[in-house]
């Protein structure tokens, strides 16, 4: 592989995450700590559900002509990134993700791993598209699919460290900006590099 496609897994890694970090600030500046066990249940949960789009999106991407693929795959994801910017611009959020105090069901502000199946899919559902795409422009399913985990894992604890600190959404908010403008930047040069 070359420079420019680990730089692009990177860049799908990061994209995927913004969720998670939004999140893990959210919960964290209401004072709700997600657990360890339960960050990596989450980022496990990450890696089940994009590796499982990616294959369906390589496997599609076979069966198609030769340049199509990759033309296809970025452009689902230039739409995606579009539709994030719009989202963001618009000031609307781009998941609906579950309330920290529905998540917290005994409301003792510890988030542990029986509590958050459903919020793990919620943020890997919003990555799915991205995956999808990734797929099929040709993208490794495993090593996209463990960058996608990791990135989930260290946003996830990156929000929390700052929710809990106090800082506030004008990051999330940047975050979404710059998690839509990453995916817009891999669908153009995705479908630009497959038409030469």
């Amino acid at each position: 592989m070359t420079d420019m496609h680990w730089l692009m897994i990177l860049f799908i890694g990061i994209a995927s995450s913004i969720d998670n970090f939004a999140v893990g600030l959210s919960y964290g500046t209401k004072g709700k700590k997600i657990t360890y066990t339960a960050n990596l249940f989450i980022a496990f949960i990450a890696f089940i559900i994009a590796d499982a789009a990616l294959i369906a999106g390589k496997s599609l991407g076979m069966a198609l002509p030769k340049t199509l693929p990759e033309i296809l795959g970025g452009a689902i994801i230039l739409l995606i990134g579009l539709w994030s910017l719009g989202d963001t611009i618009k000031n609307r959020s781009a998941a609906a993700m579950p309330e920290a105090e529905d998540i917290d069901r005994n409301q003792d502000n510890l988030i542990e791993i029986g509590e958050v199946f459903f919020l793990g899919i919620a943020l890997s559902l919003n990555a799915m598209g991205t995956a999808f795409g990734a797929g099929m422009g040709g993208l490794p399913p495993l090593l996209v699919a463990g960058f996608v985990s990791i990135l989930s894992f260290l946003s996830v604890g990156c929000g929390q460290w700052l929710g809990l600190k106090g800082m506030r959404s004008n990051i999330g908010k940047a975050s979404e900006y710059l998690a839509a403008c990453l995916m817009i930047t891999i669908g153009i040069y995705s479908i630009v590099s497959s038409s030469m």
